[in-house]
C-alpha cells in the first residue's frame, strides 16, 4: 500500500495530472453549455409534435432518394416508427437534450478524453523514471521489482478511474442544473414494433464496456512506457498507435485476420446504440481476445522490466 501511495503522490505532484483534470471539466462544461444553448424549445405538446413531424419529414426525404442500400432503407423506416411513437406518447424529439441524453454524450466525451489522458500517465510513469535516472535509486530499495511495477500500474488505473468518477459526478451535476431530472426513454424497433429500454441499465452497460476499454488502453500504454526509456517517445508512440489503430482496422476489416486484432475488439463498440467494426464479431469472442491481449501486454511489461539493465 505504501508503494501505491508513493506513486499516487508522484502522479498528482505533476502539473499535467491537474491540467488534464481541469481540461476534462472544462470540456464537459463547454459541451453542456452548447447543448443547452442549441436545445430546441419543446415546452408544449404542440412544439413536441411539430419537432417530431419535422424529423419524420427528414426521413421521408431520405427514403425518397434512389439507390438506397437495404440497411439504410430499414434504418430510415425504423426511425420513422420511432418518431411516430414519440408523437403518440407526447415525447420530445430525438434532437432534444434531456438529463439522460446529456449523460450519454458526457460519458462518451469523458471516456474519449480519459483514453488519451491515461495514455500520458501510464506511458510516462515508468519511462520518466528511466529518463531522469531516478529508477536507479528506486530499485536500490529492498523491494521486489515486480511490486514496484505493480504499484505504478495500479496507480495509473486509479488515476484513470478517478477522472472517470469525477467527470461523471460533474456531468451529472451540470445535467441536473441545466436540464433537470427529466429523462427520455431509449427507443428501439424490435420485430416492427417500438420498444422502450430501461435507461439506467443501458447507461450502466455502456459505462461497463467503456471501463473495460480504458483498462486495456492503460495496459497497452504501460507496456510501451516500460519498454522505452524516453517518456516523450513512449507517450507519443502510444497515442499514435491508439489513435491510428481503429482507422487502420477499418481498412483491413475485410480480411479474416482482422478480427484477431485488438483494436477490432474494443469492448466499447458493444455499448447500446453502437455496432462492431467487423459485423460478425460477438461480445464473447471480443472478451476472449481482450483477455489474451491483456495477458500479452502485462507479460511483456513485467518480464522486460524484471530483466532490464538499469546500470547504463
Amino acid at each position: 500500500m505504501q508503494l501505491i501511495k508513493n506513486e499516487w503522490i508522484k502522479i498528482w505532484s505533476q502539473k499535467n495530472a491537474w491540467a488534464m483534470l481541469i481540461i476534462l471539466i472544462g470540456i464537459l462544461g463547454l459541451v453542456a453549455g452548447l447543448n443547452k444553448y442549441f436545445d430546441p424549445d419543446q415546452s408544449t405538446a404542440e412544439k413536441r409534435i411539430a419537432a417530431n413531424e419535422e424529423t419524420m419529414k427528414f426521413y421521408d426525404e431520405m427514403l425518397a432518394m434512389g439507390d438506397l442500400a437495404v440497411e439504410d432503407k430499414a434504418y430510415y423506416e425504423e426511425q420513422k416508427l420511432i418518431a411516430q411513437y414519440r408523437i403518440d406518447n407526447d415525447l420530445k424529439s430525438e434532437d432534444a437534450t434531456t438529463f439522460n441524453s446529456h449523460m450519454d454524450m458526457s460519458t462518451m466525451t469523458i471516456t474519449m478524453m480519459i483514453g488519451i489522458f491515461t495514455v500520458v500517465i501510464a506511458a510516462g510513469i515508468v519511462s520518466s523514471e528511466f529518463g531522469t535516472g531516478t529508477i536507479k535509486m528506486l530499485l536500490t530499495r529492498p523491494v521486489a521489482r515486480w511490486k514496484i511495477l505493480l504499484s505504478k500500474l495500479i496507480s495509473s488505473i486509479l488515476y484513470g478511474f478517478t477522472l472517470l468518477i469525477g467527470g461523471l459526478a460533474f456531468a451529472a451535476l451540470l445535467g441536473f442544473v441545466l436540464f433537470g431530472s427529466e429523462s427520455s426513454p431509449l427507443l428501439t424497433v424490435v420485430n416492427g414494433a417500438v420498444v422502450e429500454q430501461e435507461v439506467a441499465s443501458t447507461f450502466l452497460e455502456s459505462l461497463l464496456y467503456s471501463c473495460a476499454s480504458i483498462l486495456m488502453t492503460i495496459f497497452f500504454a504501460f507496456m510501451i512506457g516500460s519498454i522505452f526509456g524516453s517518456s516523450t517517445l513512449a507517450v507519443g508512440l502510444s497515442l499514435f498507435i491508439l489513435l491510428m489503430g481503429t482507422t487502420v482496422t477499418m481498412f483491413i476489416a475485410k480480411y479474416e485476420f482482422a478480427k484477431y486484432i485488438w483494436f477490432a475488439n474494443d469492448l466499447s463498440q458493444y455499448a447500446p446504440g453502437s455496432s462492431p467494426i467487423i459485423p460478425d464479431l460477438t461480445i464473447n469472442f471480443s472478451l476472449i481476445v481482450n483477455v489474451v491481449y491483456a495477458i500479452i501486454f502485462l507479460g511483456i511489461t513485467f518480464v522486460y522490466f524484471m530483466k532490464r539493465d538499469i546500470t547504463a
